[in-house]
């Protein structure tokens, strides 16, 4: 008896075996294993040109759905580097050297990959990627890469590489000693970008670079994005722009700003109402952060509840939330991230506006499906041509603020339509929304609410207008006060009826007196 109980077991796992070899577990290809990067650098740059490079290389590494570990060279601890593969060091300063003793004597035992931004190249990297440099104090640049290109960019103390081995990622020309040099080179665990800064074309020449280095795969996408959405909004005006991009065959994102308080007030059911109507017209739902005003709140943990219940809401109106939109530091905020973030799997990241910590965490938290943002005007200054785009290396939105007038609504659609970019359909990728109660999801297309497909309704339902935006509160002594309030008014009337007899009576008698006084 035990001998065939024992043969029944190693069969069983005899077939379990085979099984696990015939169909090995593989990771979906629209999820892939989340990355984790060391980001060191040596100055913010606040005042000079380089300001808000850390943190456009933050939000490129975000957009890529990568995990980052962000240290300045002087808080660096011995030992970090070496728990990670992947490591970026970014240098804004040139005639300065920080101390960065560890971080060299780390750097000497690291084997992982090695990307370096800005000044201050070590040597022996430099000799292993066979590279040689130049240095001109002051130039005028012009960048390619890809489709697009910049002219008349004003550098100082800028870098040309004028020699390498490996591969090369676009071009920088300079216009006073007419060289042009890779803007960046990658050569085996080494990869070097000399110029980097925020707000021109070196912003999303670098994602070319990041995505080699990252060894990323996957095919990118462009997608148009209205933002700006509140429930004060011209919800008409939204509808019709809704109604047209979908006659046009133009699929688009919607990033509408959450109600966390009063949800049956008939305004917030007309919102959700519009809400519903662009979902039926093709647009994808995303849910912006909440605006944070003030860090300064006696119950921070109520933004979980009030998220909650507003997801909950478009969940019990047939809308089903894709994302969220938020700007990157709600990314590096633990607050943030346990009480906003964790309903969701997917992010559209936007650069950071006004900082308001709560909980700054070193470590970002990482979307599992990610998406970069630029506003859609600067990005058509940079293509060489009017026709159709190639998706840059990331995911893409291309942001359009929600038009104030019908002025701007027509310049809007004129601007999407005269594209010849294709923009893809956010609702085809994979996306999840949990709350306590409901579970929100799409898939190639499909979306769902608790494993159960819904079904587009473009009609908008007439709200009553009729509400009691102020509950009104049990009275006591009600009858009273209106009794005595009728004898009070008696009284008054009574009192000046009697005035007005007086009135008239003295008129009289002051006549006749004044009559008799004058007759001869």
């Amino acid at each position: 008896m035990h001998k065939q109980r024992w043969q029944r077991t190693i069969f069983f796992l005899l077939c379990c075996l085979l099984l696990m070899v015939c169909y090995p577990v593989t990771t979906s290809a629209n999820q892939p294993e989340k990355t984790s990067v060391l980001l060191v650098y040596d100055s913010l740059a606040k005042g000079t040109a380089k300001e808000g490079n850390v943190e456009a290389v933050q939000r490129l590494l975000a957009s890529f759905s990568v995990q980052v570990t962000v240290t300045s060279y002087d808080s660096y601890e011995k030992g970090t580097l070496l728990k990670f593969s992947k490591v970026i060091s970014m240098r804004n300063l040139a005639d300065m050297s920080p101390t960065i003793d560890f971080f060299n004597q780390d750097m000497n035992e690291y084997v992982g990959e090695y990307m370096h931004i800005g000044y201050g190249l070590p040597a022996t990297i430099r000799q292993d990627m066979d590279l040689e440099i130049d240095m001109l104090d002051q130039d005028s640049l012009h960048l390619a890469i890809g489709q697009f290109s910049q002219s008349s960019i004003t550098a100082s103390n800028i870098v040309y590489i004028t020699k390498f081995t490996g591969t090369s990622f676009g071009e920088i020309t300079s216009e006073r000693k007419k060289i042009t040099s890779p803007y960046g080179v990658l050569h085996g665990k080494y990869t070097y970008i000399p110029y980097m800064v925020s707000g021109n074309l070196s912003e999303q020449a670098a994602a070319y670079v990041l995505k080699d280095w990252l060894a990323i795969k996957t095919i990118s996408h462009n997608y148009v994005l209205l933002n700006e959405i509140y429930p004060f909004s011209d919800l008409n005006m939204l509808s019709e722009l809704a109604d047209r991009l979908y006659e046009g065959g133009i699929p688009f994102i919607v990033s509408v700003q959450p109600v966390l308080t009063n949800l049956d007030f008939p305004a917030t059911q007309r919102y959700l109402e519009a809400i519903k109507h662009i979902q039926s017209r093709n647009g994808s739902i995303v849910v912006n952060a909440p605006v944070v005003n003030s860090t300064i709140s006696q119950d921070i943990t109520i933004l979980k509840s009030q998220m909650s219940s507003f997801l909950n809401a478009l969940s019990a109106y047939g809308i089903v939330p894709l994302g969220i939109g938020t700007e990157l530091y709600w990314t590096y905020d633990q607050h943030y991230i346990g009480n906003g973030l964790s309903f969701f799997q997917s992010g559209i990241i936007f650069p950071n506006q006004r900082l308001m910590y709560r909980a700054q965490t070193s470590t970002s938290s990482a979307f599992t499906s990610a998406m970069y943002t630029i506003q859609a005007k600067e990005i058509s200054k940079y293509a060489v041509s009017s026709k159709m785009m190639d998706p840059l290396p990331m995911n893409t939105a291309f942001v359009y603020p929600f038009p104030v007038d019908r002025k701007g609504l027509e310049a809007t659609i004129d601007t999407i339509f005269s594209s010849w970019t294709t923009f893809a359909d956010y609702k085809r990728q994979e996306h999840r929304v949990r709350t306590d109660t409901n579970e929100m999801s799409s898939q190639s297309g499909h979306l769902q609410i608790n494993g159960q497909a819904i079904a587009l309704n473009n009609k908008v339902a007439e709200i009553d207008s009729d509400h009691a935006y102020v509950q009104e509160v049990k009275k006591s002594f009600t009858t009273l006060f209106s009794v005595q309030n009728n004898i009070f008014i008696v009284l008054i009337l009574t009192t000046l009826l009697i005035f007005m007899v007086f009135l008239i009576i003295g008129y009289r008698m002051y006549k006749r007196k004044f009559m008799q006084q004058e007759r001869p």
